[in-house]
């Protein structure tokens, strides 16, 4: 077909076929930017909690802001399950860097305020800082009310802590 060859479409391939043969298609494409995009479409379609996946992104796309969230989102996870403060200043940190990432979503935030108040049950104002921040932002429908019970409980707690101190 010479100059008038058809251009390859690489969405059109099956995500686990695609997958299976990024190396070969990178080495036979290099810098086709479709073939990029195609190979991250299918990785973020295949990752759920497969954070492998994730890392595979960075590989070909280093600056990918959505892989990027769900590594810090992770990280700040594993951190957070650790019970010293460092792991909760670390998650902190975790979180702050994926909500820096995409700031409309207010996951990271609800995941702030529980490290706040792991890292310390009586510094109110920063956990509920986070909780009021990420109201303001998306949640998922079944998160929403989960944030909303655990501000309230956190508000509760610190009534009661103020009329003990009146």
């Amino acid at each position: 077909m010479g100059c008038n060859a058809p251009k390859k479409s690489f969405d059109s391939i099956e995500p686990n076929i695609l997958l299976a043969n990024t190396d070969s298609l990178m080495k036979a494409y290099p810098d086709n930017t479709e073939l990029v995009s195609a190979i991250v479409d299918a990785r973020l379609m295949l990752a759920g909690n497969d954070f492998a996946q994730y890392k595979k992104i960075l590989i070909i796309d280093p600056n990918h802001s959505i892989a990027k969230y769900h590594i810090y989102m992770d990280e700040g996870k594993n951190h957070h399950k650790k019970g010293h403060k460092n792991g909760q200043w670390d998650a902190i940190q975790a979180f702050s860097k994926a909500a820096a990432l995409i700031d409309s979503l207010g996951e990271p935030y609800y995941w702030i305020a529980k490290a706040y108040e792991k890292k310390d049950e009586m510094d109110f104002e920063l956990a509920l800082e986070s909780y009021d921040m990420a109201l303001k932002l998306y949640l998922p429908e079944k998160t929403r009310p989960i944030v909303i019970s655990k501000r309230n409980d956190l508000i509760k707690r610190k009534e009661t802590f103020d009329d003990f101190w009146k």
